[in-house]
């Protein structure tokens, strides 16, 4: 819908909270002129917001809208569709400007909406700004009328009590932070940077503040500078709060009151800082054509989403690693444990990476008890793509080139792109950039379901990945000097399903692929009721899968809706073991240059080396 537009004058949002404890934003929108007259126009809301592949219709917290001209003449607003409302204009006031209204429903705690209560006021702009069709190119700005004592945090530049952005874009990739919120100023990169915490836990301010400005510094390196003037980080500190979401100049996080300690929990909150960080250019700034013009009332489809967010987050550990905020070995143990899930998940050998990328909108954010059959999330496929591919083009360049030499060659040809890069372009780009002849692997891990070959992949690095036996609590795993060999790793009894207890039942959440539980024909959300005559607890699975062996048969009763079921199961078998991946006890002085030029940490030192595999 192309319109006749007049750019001298900006939109203008006036956003207010009178009555915080209600939940309600009230929004005042001010459309300017347009050059020539029209018989209507439309207004829309959006269904997603960018960064979270799911349609979430923020309009059905809009109400009361009311549309007027300048002088307060009211027109009629016709809703067209569940976002879309039609404004009827008369003749004698075609060109405008007009005055619209409306009040949201403010109430998810998440960064991918809203969220207002009496101690803050929370706006992703998405879930809460009106555009008119046609106009969305045009300049806009923001003004807060709050509480007392209140103030904005936000990305955008001010000037004369508002907020400017250059399009609708960049107003609503610019949340905002509203109230008394702690706000600490400090310099990264020659760069401002703002730390917003709404909530308190047992976080360190002055930790934070010193290890965000190792992160920010860590990335700036591998881009030769930071892109923006300003980069705010708005926190959320909340029992429940979790997860993030990239902006342009900004991101967002929650975080739980006690995850700042210990060190094992505060590693997961710098792996989450790190990760959205990254986005600043991976994503925000270097992203797939169709979401450069991104269409904000309906799904948008890319193959791409496992590079975009997998190839992030590999880079969030590698980062915190480079940074010197974590050892070397924590990032190894998040990778060999997502190696084991990930080969462990029968929808590794169903869907690929491009197919998790293009299904996003039907699958990871609407799982169910099948998901695991029959799809992979392209964030943890992606991370193993972006491990393996950087660890190969390393190796097949002789240590000349890496990963970061690609995220820098899509950045100096797309960075700066409106519109995005073409499909198929990030292959080229590897090749163009490092020389590693990318298309088998694509072929084999991109578009193909296989796993890259890791035990192979890490030894140039001097790391070896070996299966050993899981930790159990009920046997002393301890070596005997006399055989200082590992322990083996034994074949344990298995029902091949996932179950959960709530209010003391236990119930089948998922049926895995092929395994003992589905051969019998246990279903997803069937009630465990006895096993062997026995009432049915986690404890008694403990003992079936301690005192039983594969190839037994146990007899389970279940309630099926409500009716009461008798199924034998026969065991299957599951090897009771976990990845572990560590330095090699004498490694090649080509190995230590390996770990050390990819990593940016020594080699560890012998004593720290894992020992010989059996």
């Amino acid at each position: 819908m192309s319109l006749p537009v007049e750019s001298a004058q900006p939109f203008t949002f006036v956003l207010s909270v009178p009555e915080p404890s209600t939940h309600l934003v009230e929004i005042e929108m001010l459309v300017p002129p347009f050059s020539k007259g029209v018989a209507a126009f439309e207004l829309v809301m959006p269904v997603w917001a960018p960064g979270s592949y799911s349609v979430r219709d923020f309009s059905r917290n809009l109400r009361d809208l009311a549309v007027s001209t300048e002088t307060g003449e009211a027109l009629q607003a016709e809703k067209i569709e569940k976002n879309r409302w039609r404004v009827k204009v008369p003749k004698n006031r075609r060109r405008g400007g007009f005055r619209v209204r409306y009040r949201v429903y403010a109430n998810e705690l998440n960064v991918r909406s809203s969220h207002v209560d009496s101690s803050h006021a929370y706006g992703n702009g998405t879930s809460l700004f009106l555009y008119v069709e046609g106009r969305k190119a045009e300049p806009q700005r923001l003004a807060f009328r709050l509480p007392d004592g209140w103030r904005p945090t936000i990305a955008l530049p001010e000037k004369e009590g508002f907020f400017f952005a250059v399009d609708y874009d960049e107003l609503v990739d610019s949340p905002f932070e509203c109230g008394t919120h702690r706000v600490l100023e400090f310099t990264a990169g020659g760069k401002p940077h703002v730390l917003a915490i709404w909530g308190r836990g047992n976080e360190d301010e002055d930790r934070l503040v010193r290890d965000l400005t190792k992160i920010v510094e860590t990335t700036s390196s591998i881009f030769g500078g930071l892109p923006y003037d300003r980069y705010v980080f708005l926190v959320h500190i909340a029992a429940g709060a979790g997860g993030g979401l990239e902006h342009r100049n900004s991101q967002s996080v929650g975080i739980s009151p006690w995850h700042f300690q210990p060190e094992k929990e505060y590693r997961d909150v710098l792996a989450l800082f790190a990760h959205e960080f990254f986005h600043t250019w991976n994503v925000k700034r270097v992203r797939p054509e169709p979401l450069a013009r991104i269409d904000y009332t309906k799904e948008v489809y890319t193959r791409d989403l496992w590079a975009m967010e997998g190839i992030t987050s590999y880079y969030e550990w590698l980062l915190i690693v480079r940074a010197g905020l974590v050892e070397p070995k924590h990032a190894f143990e998040d990778w060999a444990k997502s190696i084991k899930a990930h080969r462990e998940t029968p929808g590794t050998a169903v869907q690929s990476a491009e197919a998790s990328s293009f299904d996003t909108w039907i699958r990871l954010y609407r799982p169910d008890e099948n998901s695991p059959n029959v799809s992979e999330s392209y964030y943890r496929r992606g991370a193993l793509i972006g491990l393996a591919l950087d660890l190969s083009i390393r190796q097949s360049s002789g240590g000349r080139f890496s990963l970061d030499d690609v995220l820098r060659r899509l950045m100096a040809l797309y960075g700066n792109s409106e519109e995005g890069y073409p499909e198929g372009a990030l292959e080229k780009v590897i090749v163009e950039a490092t020389g590693f002849p990318a298309r088998h692997f694509f072929e084999e891990y991109v578009e193909g379901t296989k796993t890259p070959p890791f035990e192979t992949l890490f030894l140039p690095a001097g790391l070896s990945l070996v299966e050993k036996p899981e930790k159990d609590g009920d046997e002393d795993e301890s070596k005997d000097p006399k055989n200082p060999r590992d322990p083996e790793v034994k074949e344990k009894p298995d029902f091949r399903w996932k179950t959960k207890t709530e209010e003391g039942r236990l119930t089948v959440t998922e049926v895995y692929t092929a395994g003992a539980a589905q051969r019998a024909g246990i279903n997803a959300k069937d009630e465990i009721v006895a096993i062997d005559g026995f009432k049915a607890d986690e404890a008694l699975l403990k003992r079936v899968e301690n005192d039983l062996k594969p190839g037994d048969t146990v007899k389970l009763h279940v309630f099926r809706r409500s009716q009461l079921t008798e199924i034998p199961v026969v065991l299957g078998a599951r090897r009771f073991s976990r990845y572990d991946l560590g330095p090699v006890e004498k490694p090649e002085p080509s190995q230590e240059g390996f770990f050390s030029s990819w990593l940016g940490r020594p080699f560890p030192k012998k004593d720290q080396a894992s020992p010989p595999s059996p």
